[in-house]
């Protein structure tokens, strides 16, 4: 068999998600929100087969709004669990972080 075989291949790859989440907010300015966040992803017309993924990522974010709502200020943990997932890249997606991230946010509103 040569290299050329897989030219007339029809590969795809089907991607679903859910975004969840909820939010916690105080008068005085803090905040807090929590993100769950489902990917399934299945491949067909691969041969060998590639196994698709299925996986949850979790997040969590503190803040505060300061008055009138002129800057804010955010920290939050993505991916809490720490888990790698292996997403077939031939559909678009929104990079989701691999490993545990710290994240910083301060806004300013004119």
């Amino acid at each position: 068999m040569n290299g050329l075989s897989n030219v007339n291949q029809h590969n795809s790859a089907r991607l679903n998600q859910l975004n969840l989440y909820a939010i916690y907010s105080q008068p005085c300015g803090f905040f807090s929100r929590f993100e769950a966040i489902w990917s399934q992803q299945s491949n067909m017309g691969y041969s060998p087969a590639l196994p698709g993924d299925d996986f949850w990522q979790f997040n969590i974010f503190a803040g505060y709004r300061f008055y009138h709502r002129a800057a804010e200020a955010q920290i939050g943990l993505l991916n809490i669990g720490d888990e790698n997932y292996k997403l077939n890249p031939l559909n678009l997606y929104n990079e989701l972080p691999r490993e545990r991230t710290l994240s910083v946010l301060f806004k300013f509103y004119f």
